[in-house]
């Protein structure tokens, strides 16, 4: 299984203890644990994977780092890779069976359309980080992998049942940039996605 790139693992941990230096007393932290899922675009639809983002609202801005696992990333034949699977390319060819999964990474500025304490807060949110999809295949020349700088932008709502805990949902347009000169990986193109997820808030006010 593939795990977590240290690259971009390694700076989740700095980046969390700045923002929490910076951020005002009155500040409330926010832990969400989602399920993801893509509705349009070049991943694969109605396929995601849990996720979770974790950051801070005050009454006008708010900072977030999502993080999200995609399972079945790519769809096959958009991958040049896929020229052997079934269905693409030569039916006298073996069917090559690929799967793309991916990591996103993503630190994103949150704000709210309502005052802290109301119950419910839409909320736009726009920000920059790095998608990670990777293939694999039956044999080496199938395991490939790629790291694409990333940009999202959406909207959502949450829902306070009470002062720590509450629901909530939001819609994203991810677009990530490839470098088409190295290469790397199984896509060699820009692609974009419209993610959807839902998950629950777990919410710890600093006063």
């Amino acid at each position: 299984m593939k795990t977590v790139p240290s690259a971009q693992g390694s700076i989740l941990l700095p980046l969390l203890v700045v923002a929490w230096t910076a951020l005002p007393a009155q500040a409330q932290w926010v832990v969400t644990p989602h399920l993801g899922i893509n509705l349009a675009g070049d991943a694969e639809f109605r396929r995601g994977g849990p996720g979770g983002s974790v950051g801070y609202y005050g009454d006008r801005v708010g900072f977030e780092l999502d993080v999200q696992r995609y399972h079945h990333f790519f769809k096959d034949e958009n991958l040049e890779l896929a020229r052997n699977n079934c269905g693409v390319g030569s039916r006298d060819e073996p069917c090559v069976d690929l799967n793309t999964d991916a990591w996103s990474f993503m630190g994103n500025v949150v704000a709210p359309i309502r005052p802290k304490g109301a119950k419910w807060r839409p909320f736009g949110t726009a920000g920059l980080g790095v998608i990670h999809p990777w293939v694999e295949g039956p044999g080496d020349q199938y395991d490939l992998d790629q790291n694409d700088l990333a940009l999202n932008v959406g909207a959502g709502v949450m829902y306070s049942r009470n002062r720590r805990f509450g629901l909530r949902g939001d819609l994203r347009y991810f677009h990530a940039f490839v470098d088409e000169g190295k290469r790397e990986g199984g896509y060699f193109k820009d692609y974009g996605f419209l993610r959807a997820t839902v998950g629950v808030t777990f919410s710890f006010p600093r006063k």
